[in-house]
């Protein structure tokens, strides 16, 4: 689905119904220092990129989006990490189990970005938000898995999707700590200033280069996500199949859109930290697969 920086997301159903998803990613304040330029690395994956035609924005110069002090700040805290055992089959369970899992990313990206030198807050809260449930960001519609709206710094979780007959208690709880973490990845752009940079590319860009703007916003929540699970893969147990997917509880790995994806789940993973998510410094067909 197509974003704008007032209301974006991002739908993508995994193997096994296993769900995650996209953001909303409105304007909102900005607090932080700037950053002292400096040149950013990144890499772009190490196979032949998915061959599709992607339209070339605007050169990348904005500050926050190229040499972000938190791309050099560490790595995210490994956590204690303390979550609800009732079976994820209703609204209270999802959301308390969500809200849980919101308080273990705080712990764990908190430090890194207090060390890059912003003003740490956390989400505000997680809502249930069933299709039709009126957001910060608009109407919840059908297909949407999750919101991040940075207007009230919401995370909007459509909890029925999760509740899928046959999955497994873990798979069930991997997938909606995806999903969490990927909207969390777009509360810790907006923090650093990223999400606002983001939006003015996105305003200034035209036809297939604001797809690829968009890309490159939703791959790096993608990668801070993935970041988080390589620091805390002792304390969230990650292993076997969802350990070989850098945190992902599962996706198909021989799709030709892989590609990209994989490389920049693995490359957060083993950094486990936001160093290898700097997808505003990598070529344009690097990002696609999102």
């Amino acid at each position: 689905m197509r974003s704008t920086p007032k209301r974006a997301a991002l739908a993508v159903a995994a193997a096994l119904c296993l769900m995650f998803a996209g953001a909303c990613t409105p304007d909102g304040p900005r607090r932080g220092v700037v950053p002292t330029p400096t040149v950013a690395s990144s890499t772009a994956p190490s196979r032949t990129p998915v061959a599709r035609a992607v339209g070339e924005p605007a050169p990348i110069e904005d500050e926050f989006l190229l040499h972000n002090p938190l791309y050099r700040a560490g790595q995210v805290t490994a956590v204690g990490c303390s979550l609800p055992t009732a079976k994820l089959s209703n609204q209270q369970a999802m959301i308390r189990y969500a809200t849980a899992f919101v308080g273990c990313l705080n712990k764990g990206w908190g430090p890194i970005v207090t060390r890059a030198g912003f003003d740490f807050v956390p989400p505000e809260a997680v809502y249930p938000s069933p299709p039709g449930t009126k957001t910060a960001c608009g109407q919840m519609e059908k297909g949407y898995y999750g919101l991040y709206c940075d207007s009230n710094r919401g995370i909007y979780f459509n909890w029925p999707e999760y509740v899928v007959p046959g999955a497994t208690q873990e798979d069930t709880a991997a997938s909606v700590q995806w999903l969490i973490a990927h909207e969390y990845g777009h509360h810790v752009q907006w923090l650093t200033g990223i999400a606002d940079q983001y939006g003015d590319r996105y305003s200034e860009a035209q036809g297939a280069a604001q797809q690829v703007e968009e890309n490159r916003s939703e791959m790096q929540a993608h990668c801070f996500a993935a970041a988080f699970f390589g620091a805390n893969q002792k304390t969230l147990r990650i292993r076997g199949e969802r350990l070989s997917h850098y945190g992902h509880p599962g996706y198909d790995r021989g799709a030709a859109d892989s590609i990209n994806f994989d490389h920049w789940l693995h490359q957060a993973f083993k950094a486990r930290g936001p160093s290898g998510c700097i997808t505003w410094a990598a070529p344009a067909s690097s990002v696609t697969g999102v």
